[in-house]
């Protein structure tokens, strides 16, 4: 199956998103975590194995992504997973999931 996705849907998704933090008046986060698990790209859609997690950097994830601020380098592809892990760690932070467990389930 293949999902098409266009940049402007991507950039009017995001837009949408950011207004909902603008309009709950949400003017930083501070997230209290460093590190996190990580699937590389190869792995995180292939479920003919097990993928080996490796551990990321929300720190320094966001020193290279002040640095792309600074203009201090070029935007890279890589980006784009730094700032998809600043993401969830937002989202975490302001929102936290929720494990379910079997038990919930049992109504």
């Amino acid at each position: 199956m293949t999902i098409r996705i266009t940049v402007d849907e991507i950039k009017l998704i995001f837009e949408l998103l950011f207004q909902r933090i603008k309009d709950d008046q949400i003017e930083f986060v501070d997230v209290k975590t460093d590190f996190y698990w990580l699937i590389t790209s190869d792995e995180w859609s292939n479920f003919d194995f097990s993928p080996e997690a490796v551990v990321g950097s929300l720190v320094d994830d966001w020193d290279s992504l002040q640095e792309v601020l600074e203009s201090k380098h070029i935007v890279t592809y890589l980006d784009y997973e730094r700032f998809a892990s600043i993401l969830r760690a937002t989202s975490e932070t302001i929102a936290p999931s929720k494990k379910k467990s079997v038990e919930d389930n049992s109504d």
